[in-house]
């Protein structure tokens, strides 16, 4: 009876425990939902938020299109935030493309760099190998010619020179062991050489990433100068700060002809054969007149980027409304989303 009673308050205590092990998970997971229901709640709020802002804004321009002023200045608009968008999505190309062809140069450059010296120490150790071979040959020659001289000798003079002769021989043959040993080495530091992988760029240089930097901001003057005809760049970046509703382009005509001149400005930017060389002559440029505040530094100062000259190849900025310097810095302003591109 003691024995069961003892059993039954053991199976009690143990029931216990794990009926609150189990409260306490139960628990844990109770908080842990809690916790994702405020998550969800937060994420619906501001789902709920977006969805009103959004409205809103479909609520407005449904205002504006209405009247027809209004709905001609809001193409506008538009057609403005689009040119910012063609022209980010060129610099975003621009930059990953040339990007990637300086890491290619970097990764040739550092492996051809590693395969010259492989192949000079290759060399070294062929030459080792080749006279480590003629001297075994030689000694084993030797080795040769002794014991035949040896075998040779007349029995009373082999009696006497035989221990010093066959000395000879045993170092002569150590001496052969030892180099067919060395030879071996050099086979398996060549072959090791050989299977040792090439080594990788793990990331460009600070003068290849100012290559860079210096070639995407070359590009982003050019695309300010494509567009600077009735102030396209300038008015597209202020479309991208402001509402279409806080904007004015003038009347229904005036309207129609900046939508045409932003659709010719973008199609000839499509069109653009020479845009390449275009760029490197610009960034070939302005690469002597960029500053940086240190040694280490990849992206120029602002200071340095005051003023944009409408040709690449100018060498000086002229007189002429043509030829006069367009005073936006691209890096300061932060045109077509710049400091998002460089590296």
């Amino acid at each position: 009876m003691v024995v069961a009673s003892a059993s039954n308050k053991g199976t009690s205590k143990e029931q216990l425990l794990r009926l609150y092990w189990n409260r306490a998970s139960v628990k844990r997971q109770l908080k842990s939902l809690q916790q994702e229901r405020h998550e969800l709640l937060d994420r619906l709020k501001d789902s709920e938020s977006q969805v009103a802002r959004a409205q809103e804004q479909l609520d407005g321009l449904e205002r504006l299109l209405v009247n027809p002023i209004a709905a001609a200045n809001a193409m506008v608009y538009f057609q403005l935030r689009n040119v910012w968008r063609v022209a980010s999505q060129r610099l975003e190309q621009f930059s990953v493309d040339i990007e990637q062809d300086r890491l290619e140069r970097e990764r040739k450059a550092l492996q051809d760099s590693a395969i010259s010296k492989r192949q000079r120490r290759l060399a070294a150790i062929e030459e080792n190998t080749r006279n480590t071979r003629c001297e075994r040959t030689g000694l084993s020659a030797e080795a040769e010619k002794l014991e035949a001289s040896l075998a040779r000798m007349h029995l009373l003079k082999r009696l006497f020179r035989r221990r010093a002769v066959e000395s000879e021989i045993d170092g002569m043959r150590a001496q052969v062991e030892s180099l067919t040993n060395q030879l071996r080495e050099f086979d398996e530091l060549a072959e090791k050489l050989e299977g040792e992988p090439l080594p990788e760029v793990e990331d460009l240089s600070i003068e290849n990433r100012r290559y860079v930097n210096t070639a995407v901001i070359a590009l982003a003057q050019h695309l300010v100068v494509h567009f600077s005809p009735n102030r396209l760049a300038q008015t597209s970046r202020e479309a991208m700060r402001r509402t279409v509703g806080e904007m004015r382009f003038g009347d229904r005509r005036e309207c129609d002809r900046m939508v045409e001149s932003i659709r010719s400005r973008i199609a000839d930017l499509k069109a653009e054969s020479k845009l390449a060389e275009l760029v490197r002559q610009r960034a070939a440029r302005i690469s002597t007149e960029l500053q940086y505040r240190s040694e280490t530094d990849t992206v120029p100062g602002v200071f340095s980027l005051n003023r944009i000259m409408p040709s690449a190849n100018a060498k000086r900025y002229g007189r002429r409304s043509a030829d006069a310097a367009i005073e936006v810095n691209v890096l300061a302003d932060d045109y077509w989303d710049l400091s998002r591109h460089l590296i």
